[in-house]
């Protein structure tokens, strides 16, 4: 670990973590392969989730006016008990395939919202972010990052581009607490991941005062062409993240494959 380290990763955290406030999420996974890349892939979900526990308050601090506290209330009974399980489980579980899955969903947000012309697939109701809290949590500790899975309810529940912003980084913060007090718990933090997500975290709290002028001159349409791209490219990273075992998975169904007019299937 040396100060050139410190300072790629403080800046990575600045330019993943001002996108994502411009498109509401997928910091945490465009900073994978920064993060592997500096520290190693062991440390990417504490050093992402330490990022995040800094970054939030101050995007919560500079858009204090935005949050939809009626929605914090639901959401966060249930992100709190979903945080603590999966955090708990991240040693021993296998979530390979359901990061396939959760990509997959991702990208169809671009077909969900016709690329930002249509405003809502479906009408959200408030009582829905609690189930969606317990589960989003879970995913989220037990892989490290989920993506914006959350930002199509959100924008079907009807939320202004200010009020998604600022009421996942609420919702975020306080799972990142119950997040972090697991990982410590089960010394998943060594003291390079723990600089390491310090100089991350920098980075990406500095970003909220480059983002929250653009955020604010960004129309409603631009935000929704903006949300659904960035989630598509979330799923894209996600799914690569497993490509070899899709790759396993595909030579193992064509060696199992009969021969067909003299040409084998492999």
């Amino acid at each position: 670990m040396d100060w050139l380290q410190l300072g790629l990763l403080c800046g990575a955290g600045f330019l993943a973590w001002t996108l994502n406030t411009l498109s509401a999420g997928g910091a945490g996974l465009l900073l994978i392969p920064a993060v592997t890349f500096l520290t190693g892939s062991a440390a990417v979900a504490p050093v992402i989730t330490l990022t995040e526990l800094m970054a939030n308050p101050a995007r919560i601090l500079a858009f204090r006016r935005d949050v939809d506290w009626s929605i914090v209330r639901w959401y966060l009974p249930g992100a709190v008990a979903g945080a603590a399980a999966g955090a708990w489980l991240f040693a021993s579980a296998r979530a390979e395939w359901l990061q396939i899955l959760i990509g997959l969903y991702l990208i169809g947000a671009v077909w969900e919202f016709r690329g930002g012309a249509r405003e809502r697939s479906y009408r959200a109701r408030r009582w829905w972010f609690l189930p969606a809290g317990l589960i989003v949590s879970l995913l989220s500790a037990l892989m490290g990052m989920v993506g914006p899975v959350l930002n199509s309810l959100y924008l079907n529940y009807g939320s202004s581009k200010e009020t998604l912003v600022a009421t996942k980084s609420v919702n975020s913060f306080a799972t990142d607490v119950v997040k972090i007090a697991v990982f410590t718990g089960l010394g998943v933090f060594s003291g390079h991941a723990l600089a390491f997500g310090l100089a991350t975290g920098f980075g990406a709290a500095l970003s909220t005062l480059a983002a929250k002028p653009w955020l604010e001159r960004m129309s409603g349409r631009q935000f929704r062409t903006a949300v659904p791209a960035l989630m598509a490219v979330s799923g894209v990273l996600m799914i690569w993240k497993q490509h070899e075992l899709i790759i396993a998975l595909y030579h193992q169904l064509a060696s199992g494959l009969p021969t067909l007019g003299g040409v084998a299937w492999d």
